[in-house]
């Protein structure tokens, strides 16, 4: 395939058509500003307002998205509200407690390559898996969304290997709301917020509840969370905090069906998954402690959490059910430091160390009962992964429009596995040793003018192998991690005080990319990814916000083995060719606010072979419109406005012959009151 079909835009009817109709409409919304809420943080685009500055001295492609972008958002699952952001594509698998998941940077979102570190209040929360667990928190207790898409990001190491995500829960005091939303679906939902100054010490709590019948058969959900947290100020350098989060989800699966199904009854369920389905659960505990001491600042944090997921599934008509169980333990620490040597000079050093406690288990099940013979133990393990990193970085302001950040990061990994056959036989392994992993990483920022800047990010990040891959009962010098190389160049320009564009070229390449289908690990080859991404806000008039942005990928597999040579120059399954988004946020009185969000991608292959055509593109429109009264908010939304069919589409066969597919929501409404007193 020529490769500058993928760097050309490819106009789509609809999504051009309803992005001038809703200017149209709407002919005035003041984008925001980044500067009013984050003075000095040129680097940044804004999506809305944010306070929560970045962490790091970071250059690239990094957004926030603010409290008011996420207020009116009420999702069955959390990774609907990154939506807005650049380059972000939503894998919606639509299974039951495993739902759905983020891909950045040319990745997938199907699980096979886990490539983004998550993170809430700065604590990690990917699984053994690479998955992120997101649903611990509702949107109205979420006070902003970070992305730094690339691998110049030296706090990170473990699954940092396209970017990563912060996620800050609110801390806000001197509000108190709740929130109750019906809709689409038979969809209830209760929110509630408050946060409390009583003195030094801050104190918040927040808890939701949703439950609802969902679009497909054999798709209701019932999901609930609770969370505090009590931050103590010991003196004006010094905090403590203790951050308790503990949230369910309880759903069940609709299954997957055939293309031909898919279309003809896009709401139905697969008849032979009646009994799919699962519950998650999560528990977490962390210890903040945030002090300066003369030109020291120190943050640290120490936390343990557990995640536990159960699920009953089976793929196909001549499939039987499984019984899927993960039981995992975090325990951890983060020591982050900057010292300030002058205006001029800074040193960023880290510390993190993480160990995880995992139970993965598959059985064969017979009246949703597990059997634990031959025949019925498809995988029994327990195992240990211990990761060590440390960091260090220096920071130079040579002058005052050119600043570097040049670091180093160190990741080692540790840990033992054990694997227990149906005869109760206890086989087990060695973790493979691939010593201290180094990755440099270097940012460079130029402001040319007030108006105009230039940056620059290079990184070395890893690809380690995921699950029993990481272990071995022979030599553990046998294999290595994969080592991907990555950079971008870019421009942010502001026009006049209104507006702020972005335009960044990247490119990331790994020299042994592997990927983990159902897991077993297979490997890919040497593989390219680059592509280009424009992100635009604008302050169109006093009343009116744009935010768009577009994001173009191209992916191939530059060389493999012998085996694996039809492969060879194809791209890599499922990431679409584009992403693109478009918003606009009118005030149009001072009570009335009304808001426009489309959403569109490209097409992907399903498989690396890139034979059985190609699924995923849509486009499709959410609105909203709030009343604002003397005692809160009265909000109507309408997603998927005008109920255009879009899917998620795997392929186990790896030649496009035995596709599943699992169609997404149709056109829904809700309806939701907010009372602050």
């Amino acid at each position: 395939m020529n490769n500058s079909q993928h760097f050309a835009f490819k106009p789509n009817a609809k999504l051009l058509a309803l992005c001038i109709a809703a200017a149209l409409l709407t002919t005035t919304a003041s984008a925001v500003n980044a500067e009013d809420d984050l003075a000095g943080i040129e680097r940044v685009m804004v999506i809305g307002k944010s306070t929560e500055a970045p962490a790091a001295n970071l250059v690239g492609s990094y957004e926030i998205i603010g409290r008011d972008q996420l207020d009116y958002l009420r999702v069955d699952d959390n990774v609907e509200l990154f939506t807005k952001l650049p380059g972000v594509s939503i894998s919606r698998y639509n299974q039951g407690p495993i739902n759905a998941d983020l891909s950045i940077r040319g990745f997938d979102g199907d699980g096979t390559t886990p490539h983004a570190k998550l993170l809430i209040d700065g604590i990690p929360q990917n699984l053994h898996n690479g998955f992120g667990e997101l649903d611990q928190l509702f949107s109205l207790n979420i006070d902003s969304i970070q992305a730094f898409k690339g691998i110049s990001d030296v706090r990170y190491g473990l699954y940092n290997l396209a970017g990563n995500y912060n996620v800050f829960s609110r801390k806000d005091t001197g509000v108190a709301t709740i929130d109750a939303t019906v809709g689409s679906f038979d969809t209830r939902e209760l929110q509630g917020y408050t946060g409390i100054e009583s003195g030094k010490l801050t104190h918040n709590y927040a808890f939701g509840y949703r439950e609802s019948e969902g679009y497909r058969d054999n798709t209701d959900l019932e999901r609930y969370a609770g969370s505090g947290r009590w931050f103590y100020e010991l003196d004006a350098n010094t905090t403590i905090g203790y951050i308790l989060r503990y949230s369910h989800f309880d759903a069940d699966a609709p299954g997957y069906l055939t293309k031909e199904e898919s279309r003809r009854s896009p709401r139905s369920s697969a008849s032979y998954a009646s009994e799919d389905g699962g519950d998650k659960t999560v528990f977490h505990n962390s210890l903040h402690l945030d002090t300066s001491i003369d030109k020291l600042d120190i943050s640290a944090k120490a936390y343990f959490q557990t995640f536990e997921r159960e699920r009953w599934v089976r793929f196909s008509e001549g499939g039987s059910l499984g019984n899927r169980y993960d039981d995992q333990e975090q325990l951890g620490f983060i020591l982050d430091t900057v010292y300030s040597f002058n205006d001029d000079w800074s040193l960023l050093t880290g510390l993190s160390y993480q160990q995880e406690d995992v139970i993965e288990q598959r059985f064969g099940t017979i009246g949703q009962r597990r059997v634990r013979d031959t025949n019925n133990v498809v995988r029994d393990f327990d195992y240990t992964l211990d990761t060590t990193g440390v960091y260090a970085s220096v920071e130079h302001q040579v002058n005052e429009q050119l600043s570097i950040t040049a670091g180093v990061r160190a990741d080692k990994l540790d840990g033992d596995f054990t694997a227990t056959s149906s005869d109760g036989t206890q086989s087990p392994r060695d973790i493979f040793d691939f010593d201290w992993i180094v990755q440099p990483k270097l940012n460079v920022f130029y402001q040319a003018t007030d108006n105009f800047a230039l940056f620059f990010n290079y990184g070395e990040s890893f690809q380690h192998p995921f699950g029993s891959s990481l272990y071995t009962s022979g030599d553990t010098n046998a294999r290595d991690v994969s080592t991907n190389k990555g950079y971008e160049l870019g421009t942010k320009v502001s026009l006049g005080d209104t507006a702020d564009v972005r335009l960044s070229l990247w490119q990331q390449d790994a020299e042994d990319e592997f990927i983990s289908v159902d897991g077993i690990s297979q490997n890919v080859g040497e593989t390219e990814r680059k592509g280009w991404e424009l992100a635009l806000t604008w302050a169109a008039t006093d009343i009116i916000d744009i935010w768009a942005n577009y994001s173009s990928v191209d992916t191939e597999i530059v060389k493999t083995s012998t085996a694996a040579a039809a492969t060879q120059g194809n791209e890599l399954r499922s990431i679409p060719e584009y992403t693109a988004s478009i918003g606009i946020d009118a005030q149009i009185t001072e009570q009335i606010t009304a808001s426009v969000h489309v959403d569109s991608q490209g097409d992907y292959y399903v498989n690396e072979a890139n034979l059985g055509g190609q699924f995923g593109d849509y486009t499709i429109t959410n609105a909203s419109i709030d009343y604002e009264f003397d005692w809160g908010l009265v909000s109507l939304n309408a997603n998927n406005l005008f109920d255009e069919y879009y899917e998620y589409v795997f392929d186990f066969s790896s030649d496009g012959t035995a596709t599943i597919h699992s169609p997404a929501d149709g056109r829904n409404y809700s309806l939701s009151i907010r009372y602050s007193f």
